[in-house]
């Protein structure tokens, strides 16, 4: 079967969505894409989302896959669910040209879900910029927009705390400002997405309000602040996330792990190898990989693993 007449195929084909022959679509590019354009209307709508989740998940297991080129055109699909999942799908690609659809995704989608989830990737693009990865002008547009998404009380109240989560890395007087607003905000998402941003600044003011959150009612406000503790790179952190260790809620239990694994020390890692013995294996699991990572970090040269043998 030539590439054309899989094209063709892909609109009800038993097969057509089968491991091997979706490998076809990886690395399209130039006239093939455009083949591929031609034929995807005729796709009903649900079997292009179910056709965008099985090239998400190839990917994932597979790294020499690559669905960018499909996905990118997916962004301009009809359907908005498909737009979501090619935003989602494409988080791990750092092309910095997927930053101006990204922008006018968020700014302009009438989805909600497609806007936030838009946001949420420009995120990835702001902390390659603090780290002086992208080119100056794309910092400064990115800065600028997510400023302005942020403080737009026409937005979805999920859009702007997207963007303010995503906005957060540049650490400034502004930026602190809306995340001092946020937190003070009677909208439980909007402070988790404040403490969430807290940790990005990599700001040691926001300490006080992070620790204070880990004893917070809800899981996903301890979930966030146990991140924002690894985030903000604070040793003094450490005893207040031991105890999240025995959170009831596994998520925050792991969140802990991590950030106790980010944070380092000697006393980090004494409560990361008392977690060997708890009863929640998806957190002795997390623990386990934890330390390895630690050791590994403690001897990176194998100088541990050469005395042994020997």
């Amino acid at each position: 079967m030539s590439l054309q007449e899989y094209f063709h195929d892909l609109a009800e084909g038993d097969n057509a969505l089968s491991h091997t022959n979706l490998t076809q679509l990886s690395g399209l590019a130039g006239n093939e894409l455009r083949s591929l354009e031609g034929e995807w209307p005729f796709i009903p709508a649900d079997r292009r989302q179910r056709l965008v989740d099985r090239l998400v998940d190839m990917a994932e297991g597979d790294v020499d896959l690559d669905f960018t080129g499909v996905l990118r055109q997916c962004l301009q699909d009809d359907d908005p669910g498909v737009r979501d999942k090619a935003v989602n799908g494409l988080w791990e690609c750092d092309d910095r040209t997927l930053i101006t659809p990204f922008i006018q995704l968020m700014s302009s989608d009438p989805e909600e879900r497609v806007r936030a989830s838009a946001a949420i990737s420009l995120g990835k693009f702001s902390t390659l910029a603090v780290f002086g990865k992208l080119l100056p002008k794309d910092r400064d547009m990115l800065e600028e927009i997510l400023i302005s998404v942020a403080k737009n009380d026409k937005e979805s109240l999920e859009v702007r705390r997207r963007a303010l989560e995503s906005v957060a890395v540049f650490n400034t007087d502004d930026i602190n400002a809306l995340i001092h607003q946020g937190y003070q905000s009677l909208e439980i998402n909007m402070r988790i997405s404040a403490v969430y941003a807290m940790g990005r600044t990599c700001e040691a003011e926001w300490l006080p309000d992070i620790l204070h959150e880990l004893d917070d009612h809800n899981p996903s406000m301890r979930y966030e602040a146990a991140v924002a503790c690894g985030e903000l790179g604070e040793e003094r952190a450490i005893p207040y996330l031991i105890p999240a260790l025995e959170d009831e809620d596994i998520q925050v239990q792991i969140s802990a792990v991590r950030s106790l694994g980010a944070l380092g020390g000697s006393l980090a890692k004494r409560a990361l190898q008392r977690c060997l013995e708890l009863p929640e294996p998806m957190v002795q699991d997390a623990a386990k990989e934890v330390l390895e990572e630690m050791d590994a970090d403690d001897d990176p040269l194998n100088i541990g693993l050469g005395r042994d043998a020997g």
